[in-house]
């Protein structure tokens, strides 16, 4: 295969809906770099997450009663308890010709509420990974972490990011030049967020790092331990007071947080990123080099993510969902919290991010997902 790799756009994804190499897809749901995916009904209470082996497809597996509590494909509704793994199968499946991967990632809105997704498909022991050429299901491990979640058929929680090839991030020459019409990473006042030492490290490796914003009063949003219930499906439903609180700084020295296991908070990045329309990017989901913690449940950014050229400097923050592992950790301000790639999209997007964006970066309300009040 000889692919470059480069991820395919809006339109592109149009085109493998209409000649029905994705199958059951729902074209309003195409994002400019990316598809989001929706349940069905079939789901079953898992004992433990797991994995097919290479011979072996998903539903072979939940077959054995050792891995599978109970199944239910009787209700439309479905009641996810906190920290108990579901596996769902999706109303998308794929017929991928062989010169096409694809990836499954979380919707950022769904992860802001603790919803962690890993897709699965057969005869792969990878999660999320969809191989060239793949014919068959689609399916999605699903765990509610911090809030109990109602969810109905055709809910849309992961998403699918297809390339021409396998995917290959950005690095060295190529990078280099995007860098020079593009900075990718800027502050608060639109300047350059790195210094020509640190330019010359994201060249060689191709990797950005976002740092952790506790510069203001507010420091970050702390889930509450109410665990009041969401369902998904109700839109402008939930005060999202009632769902996080505040943790603000004690004095104007005070730039640290401390973060237990058994909390789960958004905290927003120093930087705002600027992709343009040619590049998406991927944020990885765990670098034990930074933190024992889990940074993110959902790792896709865009294409055209905070670009716009009619307002170089809009806000474009990442938010990020921070769950200590096994230990309490201290999140200083300017700490290293991620790491992402850019990938080199396969054509312009028809489609504008910031046309379309539901997020601006501003408050508490503007992170969370429609089934928040908005005003």
């Amino acid at each position: 295969m000889n692919g470059r790799g480069e991820v395919l756009p809006d339109w592109r994804i149009k085109e493998l809906i209409e000649r029905e190499l994705i199958i059951g897809a729902d074209k309003s749901l195409i994002n400019s770099s990316s598809l989001d995916l929706r349940l069905d009904v079939p789901r079953w209470r898992l004992l433990g997450s797991f994995l097919p082996l290479e011979t072996q497809n998903v539903e072979e597996v939940l077959g054995n009663s050792d891995v599978v509590d109970d199944s239910n494909t009787s209700k439309k509704d479905f009641y996810l308890e906190p920290s108990q793994p579901y596996l769902v199968k999706l109303l998308e499946s794929l017929k991928l010709p062989n010169t096409v991967t694809a990836r499954m990632h979380n919707k950022s809105g769904r992860g802001r509420i603790g919803i962690s997704t890993r897709g699965l498909v057969d005869k792969v022991s990878r999660f999320d990974n969809i191989p060239a050429g793949h014919n068959g299901n689609l399916y999605a491990e699903i765990c509610a972490t911090t809030f109990p979640i109602v969810i109905d058929q055709g809910t849309a929680i992961p998403q699918v990011r297809f390339y021409n090839g396998e995917p290959q991030p950005l690095q060295g020459f190529d990078l280099d030049l995007l860098l020079r019409d593009h900075p990718i990473l800027t502050n608060s006042k639109g300047k350059l967020s790195y210094n020509n030492e640190e330019r010359d490290e994201v060249v060689r490796t191709g990797e950005f790092t976002f740092h952790a914003d506790l510069s203001n009063k507010l420091l970050i949003y702390k889930a509450n331990r109410r665990k009041k219930t969401i369902v998904l499906s109700k839109e402008e439903e939930y005060d999202p007071n009632d769902f996080f609180e505040e943790v603000k700084r004690k004095n104007s020295k005070d730039k640290l947080v401390i973060i237990h296991p058994e909390e789960f908070v958004l905290v927003k990045s120093m930087e705002h990123i600027r992709l343009p329309p040619e590049v998406a990017a991927e944020i990885s989901e765990y670098s034990p080099e930074l933190a024992d913690a889990r940074t993110h449940y959902a790792g896709l950014i865009n294409a055209g993510h905070g670009y716009d050229p009619k307002n170089p400097n809009v806000a474009s923050s990442i938010v990020f969902e921070v769950r200590a592992r096994d230990s309490p950790i201290a999140l200083q301000h300017g700490q290293k919290i991620a790491k992402f790639e850019v990938y080199r999209m396969m054509d312009v997007p028809k489609q504008s991010y910031m046309e379309v964006r539901s997020t601006d970066f501003s408050d508490l309300k503007s992170f969370l997902p429609k089934s928040f009040k908005k005003d």
